[in-house]
C-alpha cells in the first residue's frame, strides 16, 4: 500500500468518526430539548406573559413564560414541560399561602363522653395451684378482627332494619376509634398495620356515605368534632397511602385501588379534596404535592 492510499484511508476514517460524533451530539441535544419534566412551586409574581415561581424541588426562584391570566400570586402550581416549551400547567391550590397561615382546627368538646364497647378476655386462670399462661393476641389477629368488624358495619348500613340512632352511635364509635384513642374489640387504631389502617378509613368513608344516603345530615345533632369528619378521614387516608407507597410497603397497591373507588363512590374531585388541606399535618409544598400525586393516581 503506497503512501497516498494510506492517507486517503486515514482521512476517510477521521471523517467517519467526525460524522458519528456530530450525529450523536445532535441526537443528544434534540433528546434533551424534548425531554419532559415537571415543576411544582408557589407563584411569587405575575407579569402578564410570565410568572416568577419558587420551585419546591430546587428551592430556587425561577421565571417561566406562561400566559398567566388565570394565575395569582400565592397559588401553588404544577407545570409540565416538553423540552423548553410549556406542555401544560394547573393550579393545584388557590391561594396556598392562606391555608398555611390559617389551617382548619378541630374543636373537641371536652364535656362529651362517648361510650365505647370493649370486649375483655380472661388472661389467666388458677387450677390445682397451676397458673395457665396468658394468651396474647397477635398483630395479625388484631388486623383481622378489626377488618371483620368494619366490613360488618358497612353491611349494616345497607340493612333496612338499622335505625338512625344505631347507625349514628356506631359511627361515633368508629370516629373515636380512629381519632380519639377509642377501642373496638379491645384493639386500638395505633396497634394496626398501615395497610389495615388505610382499609379501616376506606370502610369508614363508605359507612359515612351509606348512612348519609339513608339519613341525610345525620350528624347535625352530635358534637362538632364529628361534623367535618369526611375531610379528616380523606386527609388521613391520603397520608397513609402516600407513606406506604413512598416506602413501597405492602398495601400500597390496594390503597391505590381503594382510593379510585372512593373517588367514584364519594364523587371526590380535586376541588373537593383541596378543601381538606387544613387537616394535613404538614402543609409544606412537598406534602401538598404528595396529595396531588396521590389523588391523580
Amino acid at each position: 500500500m503506497n503512501k497516498k492510499t494510506k492517507t486517503i484511508i486515514i482521512v476517510a476514517v477521521l471523517l467517519i468518526i467526525i460524522a458519528a460524533a456530530v450525529t450523536i451530539f445532535i441526537f443528544n441535544k434534540k433528546n434533551k430539548e424534548t425531554k419532559s419534566y415537571e415543576v411544582y412551586g408557589v407563584v411569587k409574581q405575575v407579569n402578564g406573559d410570565s410568572i416568577v415561581v419558587t420551585d419546591k424541588d430546587a428551592n430556587t426562584t425561577k421565571t417561566f413564560l406562561i400566559d398567566a391570566n388565570d394565575l395569582k400570586e400565592g397559588d401553588l402550581v404544577y407545570i409540565r414541560f416538553n423540552g423548553k416549551e410549556v406542555d401544560t400547567y394547573k393550579v393545584i391550590v388557590d391561594n396556598y399561602a392562606s391555608i398555611t397561615t390559617n389551617p382548619i382546627t378541630v374543636v373537641e368538646d371536652p364535656e362529651e363522653v362517648t361510650t365505647t364497647t370493649v370486649e375483655t378476655t380472661t388472661t389467666s386462670a388458677v387450677r390445682n395451684n397451676t397458673t395457665r399462661p396468658t394468651t396474647t393476641t397477635t398483630a395479625i389477629d388484631k388486623d383481622s378482627t378489626i377488618l371483620s368488624y368494619f366490613s360488618n358495619e358497612l353491611e349494616a348500613t345497607k340493612n333496612n332494619t338499622s335505625t338512625k340512632d344505631k347507625l349514628k352511635n356506631g359511627f361515633i364509635t368508629i370516629v373515636d376509634f380512629i381519632f380519639y384513642d377509642g377501642t373496638i374489640k379491645g384493639v386500638t387504631f395505633k396497634e394496626l398495620r398501615s395497610a389495615t389502617k388505610a382499609k379501616v378509613i376506606y370502610y369508614a368513608l363508605l359507612i359515612d356515605a351509606g348512612i348519609d344516603s339513608k339519613f341525610p345530615n345525620y350528624k347535625e345533632n352530635i358534637s362538632s368534632k364529628y361534623q367535618d369528619i369526611k375531610g379528616r378521614l380523606v386527609a388521613e387516608f391520603l397520608e397513609l397511602k402516600y407513606a406506604m407507597c413512598e416506602k413501597s410497603e405492602d398495601g400500597c397497591a390496594q390503597a391505590s385501588e381503594d382510593f379510585k373507588l372512593l373517588k367514584y363512590s364519594l364523587n371526590l374531585t380535586w376541588d373537593t379534596v383541596k378543601t381538606f388541606f387544613g387537616y394535613i399535618k404538614n402543609l409544606t409544598v412537598p406534602k401538598i404535592q404528595s396529595w396531588y400525586e396521590s389523588f391523580r393516581g
